[in-house]
């Protein structure tokens, strides 16, 4: 393995972002996101730990600590130290790795971190079946979906012996500059006027208690339902996403009660290339602010979806400091949410029969846990995946209930299917039956 050089640096502190913060209502939490990735060839524990120790000095996230505020009534922020290490539990099983990823997931979520003066990243090393694989989890203060994905790709590339360029962005700089914007004066008029009398509920109620997820997959849908769903964005000069966003107000319809209505977009904050490898929480809500008055088609709602998404845009502002302008001020801000994924991981480099094994990305979550900024009563997680539609759905297990989040699930897929047949029928008779 090629390792860079990397000096020690100095210890710095940081304001926490928006999202950190509103993690810390809980003295530990276990919102745990995992980077999984099969080591091939000979895998001696001390190269996996040289791999690791490349890890901790290219990130400043994985040695960051979050700290309490100064005195009474001030902020808490986080601290990166100069240098750190992971701790690394290396175990052997029985068995395949197919067989038995599931079950070290399930362990590794409902392994809780503490939140204040502690790490916030371990490892794990799994050997089974002949091949090894190498699971990082890091609590979501430190960590997204993106991230997941980061350190996967580059600790397969650092095992092949890539050299990978140094980092120039840290999560404690996108912290800085979140906590250091101020809106325009046009800014906060917009979202003023655009959430004013905006109905976020959906009828959905709101819970007191920590959040449970419930995630049922989503029904696939074959390639030739994409296709036409990418060939109605084109039409209406956008993008899946708001083909997709339409579908989640659709689902949803029946129960607004008011003429504009407002989800929730996952949005990963790393549209400029030095944020695109960053290990952190950089993750936010985008509110979109939908139009349904009258009985529009569902080509119709993909073009209101089409304005709200760049009027959002054009306006953006961190959630943390739009909450204020909304209903409720602590999570969950949004009653529905939409999270369009990146496709899933698969491994580097095959190393044993099970060589189309799926590595899995994203939070994994087994109890309840406090809710945070990001967090939504009902998430609908849609992915394009070989062409297919797939992914899943988050419900709140105290809320909603298996059997409900299963139906959901259900009727946006099949709404997404018949929209893709009949993108001029209103959506209304698209909704009947399902």
């Amino acid at each position: 393995m090629s390792t860079g050089t990397f000096a020690a640096t100095p210890t710095v502190t940081a304001p926490v972002s928006y999202c950190q913060e509103s993690f810390l209502v809980a003295d530990e939490s276990a919102v745990n996101v995992p980077s999984v990735v099969a080591l091939p060839g000979p895998v001696p524990v001390e190269r996996v730990r040289q791999l690791l120790d490349e890890l901790v000095a290219r990130h400043g996230a994985l040695r960051t600590e979050l700290t309490r505020g100064a005195g009474p009534g001030s902020p808490p922020g986080q601290r990166v130290a100069g240098t750190g290490r992971l701790d690394l539990v290396y175990e052997q099983h029985d068995g395949s790795v197919r067989e038995l990823l599931p079950r070290w997931l399930l362990a590794g979520s409902e392994r809780p971190f503490r939140l204040l003066d502690g790490p916030l990243a371990r490892a794990e090393l799994h050997a089974a079946g002949g091949r090894h694989v190498l699971v990082l989890w890091l609590h979501h203060t430190i960590s997204d979906l993106s991230t997941s994905q980061v350190l996967a790709d580059e600790a397969a590339r650092l095992w092949r012996g890539e050299r990978l360029p140094r980092p120039v962005t840290h999560m404690a700089d996108f912290a800085r500059q979140e906590r250091a914007a101020r809106p325009t004066a046009a800014q906060w008029r917009y979202w003023e006027q655009a959430l004013t009398g905006a109905d976020d509920t959906f009828g959905l109620p709101y819970p007191a208690a920590g959040h449970l997820m419930d995630r049922p997959a989503l029904p696939v849908l074959p390639a030739g339902v994409v296709t036409a769903l990418q060939r109605l964005a084109a039409t209406v000069r956008t993008t899946m996403t708001a083909v997709l966003a339409a579908a989640t107000v659709a689902a949803h319809l029946e129960t607004a009660r008011a003429e504009r209505v407002v989800i929730g977009l996952t949005v990963g904050n790393r549209d400029q290339p030095h944020l695109r490898s960053v290990v952190g929480c950089l993750a936010d809500q985008l509110p979109l602010v939908v139009d349904i008055t009258g009985r529009p088609t569902f080509r119709g709602l993909v073009g209101r979806v089409r304005e709200a998404l760049l009027d959002a845009y054009e306006h953006r502002l961190p959630l943390g400091r739009l909450v204020e302008l909304l209903d409720r001020r602590q999570a969950p801000v949004f009653a529905v949410n939409l999270n369009f994924l990146p496709p899933p991981a698969r491994p580097a480099a095959p190393a044993a029969a099970d060589d189309d094994l799926t590595l899995p990305y994203g939070i994994a979550k087994s109890r309840p846990d406090a809710w945070w900024l990001g967090d939504a009563t009902l998430a609908y997680r849609p992915r394009i995946d070989h062409g297919r539609l797939a992914g899943e759905v988050e419900g709140d297990g105290h809320l909603h209930g298996s059997a409900q989040v299963r139906r959901w699930a259900e009727r946006f897929s099949g709404l997404l299917e018949r929209a893709a047949r009949e993108p001029d029928r209103d959506v209304a008779a698209l909704m009947a039956d399902l």
